[in-house]
């Protein structure tokens, strides 16, 4: 690996550790901010819409500056702004007396987020032509920050208040700054990675938008359904089943953990089958979570339900982020990822705004049984979509096969055995790191289980001594639609206490077998 690799690896390293901090700080805020707003500043339901409805409309409107500027400056300059921004924003909220405070922090997070996002995605955009499966990477660590960030805000917020929760974010968003700043200098570039004719050198972002018009209707469509379907499982959880706000979170902490370990798992089923392919599948597979999500008969059901939707969208949002930004080109990223961002977001809001008037009708039935028609509507929209951009329906890159002559027909055996080659097998300090990582978590959870559990113990993890919970007994009773979180709690530690185990020898064993032995096997 040469040193220009080693830079590249490590910017991309570091960029994705930011968006990990980041996007747990953007997830916890917008967990915590309506019930920040009742119970703290004492706001009525209207002005709670106000102020989540400023931040959403002021991100929408800087979108397309925010990728004007990240075409024409330091990416990384603009994340590190955006990250910071965003830091200052969480820090009003904290101070926080009324609803003006309030407002200027969600004018703040709003501004900075667009400007952050965009200049993230455009950084990992032009890692694309050498890994094709880097957006994965990009989802992965977003939705780590999800759990590792949102799950400890609840936690210190059941423990202490608000005030820390958005303190501890605020902190997260410096060190994030700080990572992105120290990443800077680095020169943009122009190049052709865009499809044939495309002509993109001096396009206007009109224009662009022009050109990515049917891609980005497929986006809005898509995340108006991922919207409206979301919503309306926390209203049916709240309203439907009774649950409170940390057993709510609880319900998506699977599908959430889901999502931050599949997406680069799935983008080699994106290489083998192809992108318009894995989108359809994807689709469906999310219509039938709406649908199954209509007869689920408790909330461990939904959770599992929950799942199946992560895997759909963990396998297709990297392959919409991939397709704008091999349309448009290096020169464009920022551009290009303002837009897709502003879809993101006017598909979020419309979906939102249906889901509540659905879930007002009055029948849970036909609300799922719409948001199932529009999800399964991009089987065949989004697919279309990707095809009339006119690029690869096999990503390319050394570290993904090359697109095969005919359609529909999968990468040969021999490329996928060579791209397992360029794979470097872990060092032994790499894996001991990555054991320590999982090591702290682990300890991490079992401190909050010790401070969150009435009569919690090591040995009711273990499975040892009187008070141990039977393992068959509580997976049954959640599946029955009991849902005590003590309980939960336990038996969830008890299966990461068994993962655990297995890392523990599988880590041992490798560290142990000869490194030439380690460099014929790729990595895990």
């Amino acid at each position: 690996m040469t040193a220009a690799d080693t830079s590249a690896f490590r910017h991309e390293r570091r960029t994705l550790n930011s968006a990990t901090l980041t996007s747990g700080a953007e997830q916890v805020i917008d967990f915590v901010l309506p019930l920040f707003a009742g119970a703290v500043l004492g706001l009525s339901a209207g002005e709670t819409g106000l102020l989540i409805a400023a931040s959403q409309l002021v991100a929408f409107a800087v979108r397309p500056l925010a990728g004007v500027v990240v075409d024409r400056a330091d990416r990384s300059v603009v994340a590190s702004i955006g990250a910071g921004g965003y830091g200052i924003g969480c820090g009003l909220y904290a101070m926080s007396t009324g609803l003006p405070v309030a407002l200027a922090a969600a004018v703040v997070t709003g501004a900075a987020g667009a400007f952050l996002w965009v200049a993230i995605r455009a950084i990992i955009g032009e890692r694309l032509p050498v890994d094709s499966g880097v957006f994965a990477k990009l989802v992965a660590a977003e939705e780590t920050g999800g759990w590792l960030i949102l799950v400890p805000a609840i936690i210190v917020l059941s423990i202490t208040d608000y005030l820390w929760v958005f303190i501890g974010i605020a902190v997260c968003c410096l060190v994030a700054a700080a990572d992105l700043l120290s990443t800077r200098n680095r020169r943009v570039t122009t190049d052709s990675t865009a499809p044939a004719g495309a002509e993109l050198s001096s396009v206007s972002l009109a224009g662009l938008g022009g050109r990515l018009r049917p891609m980005l209707l497929a986006v809005a469509v898509t995340m108006a359904a991922e919207a409206a379907i979301s919503l309306l499982l926390i209203l049916h959880l709240q309203r439907g089943f009774g649950l409170g706000v940390a057993e709510i979170a609880y319900v998506f902490l699977p599908g959430a953990i889901a999502m931050s370990i599949l997406p680069s798992h799935l983008h080699r089923l994106v290489v083998r089958f192809g992108r318009r392919r894995m989108l359809t599948l994807g689709a469906l597979a999310s219509a039938l979570f709406a649908v199954g999500l209509a007869f689920a008969p408790g909330p461990a059901w939904v959770a599992a339900l929950w799942i199946l939707s992560a895997v759909a969208w963990a396998a297709v949002i990297p392959v919409q982020q991939a397709v704008i930004a091999e349309a448009v080109g290096r020169a464009h990223l920022g551009r290009g990822m303002s837009l897709y961002e502003a879809a993101c977001l006017a598909g979020a809001f419309t979906g939102s705004l249906a889901a509540g008037f659905l879930y007002e009708s009055g029948s849970w039935l036909l609300a799922c049984a719409v948001c199932a028609a529009i999800i399964a509507s991009g089987a065949a929209l989004v697919p279309a979509a990707v095809k009339r951009l006119g690029v690869t329906n096999w990503p390319a890159g050394p570290h993904s096969a090359p697109e095969p002559a005919g359609e529909g027909r999968a990468p040969a055996p021999a490329a996928e055995e060579a791209t397992a080659e360029t794979k470097t097998p872990k060092s032994r300090r790499k894996l001991l790191t990555d054991f320590a990582a999982h090591s702290a978590l682990l300890a991490a959870a079992v401190a909050a289980a010790w401070v969150a559990v009435p009569d919690f113990s090591l040995a009711t993890i273990l499975g040892i001594g009187p008070d141990s919970v039977d393992l068959y007994e509580s997976v049954r009773s959640l599946l029955s639609g009991g849902l005590d979180m003590a309980a939960l709690t336990t038996t969830a530690l008890r299966v990461w206490v068994v993962i655990y185990a297995i890392d523990l020898i599988w880590t041992a064993w490798k560290t142990l077998e000869p490194r030439s032995e380690r460099q014929e096997q790729p990595s895990r």
